[in-house]
């Protein structure tokens, strides 16, 4: 993997409004915490995810890990906190129409 922190190289950019998203227990930020992208790890390989996905199915998480985010929470400002991006979604700024497709969004 390529280190790509302060640049726009993730699926979403440096400077992206995010919210968590599927909390676990002990997480110090719950679903619905907002904060500001300023770095990604990644696009990790196709036997890279592979292997993440069997180690989250271990643990009963259904989920697939293609970028590691470095996100500053609005709670903390000036600390990067590293997360996965099945737990961070993009903030939209104006509301969905009827018929949109959020997949199409992101």
């Amino acid at each position: 993997m390529e280190i790509y922190v302060g640049q726009d190289e993730g699926r979403w950019p440096r400077g992206t409004r995010v919210q968590k998203i599927n909390t676990k227990p002990g997480d110090a930020h719950q679903d619905g915490a907002e904060g500001t992208i300023v770095g990604a790890l990644g696009p990790a390989t196709a036997s890279q995810r592979a292997e993440v996905i069997i180690d989250l199915a271990k643990q009963e998480i259904d989920g697939d890990v293609e970028y590691i985010y470095w996100v500053v929470w609005d709670d903390i400002p000036g600390i990067p906190v590293a997360i996965t991006d099945n737990r961070i979604e993009p903030i939209r700024a104006t509301p969905f129409r009827a018929g949109e497709n959020l997949e199409e969004m992101k």
